[in-house]
């Protein structure tokens, strides 16, 4: 298969070749090592690929319903006896131990994990430039970044060297590196994927994995594979009445849709962002949905406040035991100036704090479930800015502290990590383009367990977009 075919199909599509013996496993798995020779020393996205797994890609198709489908993961501890160094000097080395519920799933239908993408050191920063394996580039300008922490994942995704790939979003990391890179990006409902055997609640709940993906298809069939509680999940939320995959050939009926172009931390949007976002709402107008000018109300900055103290507090309880585990020490030579803030603020920290900050969480949460209630989808900008240059917030320059740490996130998650506290789903639709062909995301925001909404949305909007159509400078088909 030459990389013009194999970069024409989503997901699905190859699954459908696969299951026809049309293809084979083992051939999708060279077109990926092929789009990575092609590609990855313009962008930097892959680490590294597993000639083992590689080696097992059979000829026949797999299970359903991808088939043997060979695919990448965000270098994380996901899959048992391969690397999770989550980008940092720190980790160098470590194996992960047990196997992920969710990757469980995914390889159960079908999916084999061929490979690893990079990451901002712990998923901390907005900026995959880690001191492991430097900075990731972005296919739609290689002076640019990625955002992070799913920068590797995105940029992969976005160059065609795999229709899809696995990342995690505790703050925006599956969202924001989605619109940096002109890709799909969803974060599900908590609970909707579960966390074990790790963690009941992943980052206190804030965190979940998924995947990135080019298509709504794709996104729907991923869903319906990984979702469901499993025994002693903190979380268990009602399965949809139909299948993603099946609901996204329903069209939704007429929504009262909130348009939110209001900067929560007030820092200002990019006019081409706020335009995007804007001109979005009119096509929804004209697709017959009711769309109002509105947003939750909410103490931005008590949020903000309680968001540092999580995140804090779940960095400097993880990195104790993983340095304790590894018996290596948590130190400038170990870690990049960003994490280490936020480690040694966690540090400081009570249980009290920890608590009170949860509180804070709550009573936001039930704002949000109320303005959800009123409203069937909240649109906003995914992002405040459409990509920076690389280095604009390098996470290891001097003088980091918790509150350096958040002002270098606010352009990227001032609208994104609102959703992580509250569990609702939310999804990065590439909707919007600069006057430079920069990729600008647009984000809906459902009410808890409406993932099946966003899809469905979602499914018209694509249609009506067709963001397939557009590929990046550094791409797969374009190399000589």
């Amino acid at each position: 298969m030459k990389l013009t075919e194999y970069a024409a199909y989503d997901g699905v599509g190859l699954a459908e070749l696969l299951r026809n013996r049309e293809v084979t496993p083992r051939e999708l798995g060279n077109c990926i090592l092929s789009g990575i020779a092609a590609v990855n020393p313009q962008l930097n996205a892959v680490i590294e690929t597993y000639a083992d797994a590689i080696e097992g890609l059979g000829d026949v198709p797999g299970p359903a319903p991808f088939h043997g489908m060979p695919t990448l993961t965000k270098d994380f501890p996901i899959e048992a006896g391969r690397p999770g160094e989550f980008g940092s000097v720190l980790a160098k080395g470590f194996i992960c131990g047990d196997d992920h519920a969710f990757w469980v799933k995914m390889r159960s239908g079908g999916l084999a994990n061929i490979g690893r993408t990079t990451t901002s050191e712990f998923g901390i920063a907005a900026a995959t430039e880690s001191s492991l394996y430097g900075a990731t580039r972005n296919p739609w300008d290689t002076s640019r970044g990625v955002s992070g922490s799913s920068g590797g994942a995105a940029a992969a995704v976005a160059a065609g060297i795999v229709p899809f790939a696995q990342g995690a979003d505790g703050g925006g990391s599956i969202r924001t590196p989605a619109a940096f890179c002109g890709v799909v990006g969803l974060k599900p409902s908590r609970g909707r994927i579960s966390g074990a055997p790790e963690s009941n609640a992943p980052m206190l709940g804030l965190a979940i994995s998924f995947m990135l993906t080019r298509s709504i298809r794709d996104t729907a069939a991923l869903l319906d594979l990984g979702s469901g509680a499993l025994p002693g999940d903190s979380y268990e939320i009602a399965p949809p009445t139909t299948s993603y995959a099946q609901a996204i050939k329903t069209p939704s009926n007429a929504l009262r849709i909130a348009l939110c172009t209001t900067s929560w931390s007030g820092y200002p949007l990019d006019a081409e962002v706020k335009a995007a976002v804007l001109e979005v709402g009119k096509r929804l107008e004209q697709l017959g949905h009711k769309v109002v000018e509105a947003g939750p109300v909410f103490d931005y900055e008590r949020y903000l406040a309680a968001q540092k103290v999580i995140w804090a507090a779940s960095t400097a309880q993880s990195l104790d035991e993983l340095a304790g585990l590894l018996r290596r020490p948590i130190d400038e030579a170990s870690l990049q100036q960003t994490t280490l803030a936020v480690y040694r603020h966690g540090r400081t920290l009570d249980a009290a704090s920890l608590i009170a900050a949860l509180a804070v969480y709550d009573r936001i949460t039930r704002t949000v479930g109320e303005f959800l209630a009123v409203h069937d989808v909240l649109v906003t900008p995914t992002c405040a800015i459409s990509p920076e240059l690389l280095g604009t917030h390098n996470p290891d320059r001097p003088g980091r502290d918790i509150d350096t740490v958040f002002a270098d996130l606010a352009p990227k998650e001032t609208f994104s990590a609102l959703f992580n506290g509250t569990g609702s789903p939310a999804i990065s639709l590439p909707l919007g383009w600069t006057q430079n062909g920069l990729p600008i995301g647009v984000q809906f925001v459902a009410a808890f367990g409406r993932d099946d909404l966003l899809l469905r949305l979602g499914a018209v909007l694509e249609a009506d977009y067709a963001w397939h159509q557009r590929k990046p400078p550094t791409h797969i088909t374009k190399t000589a």
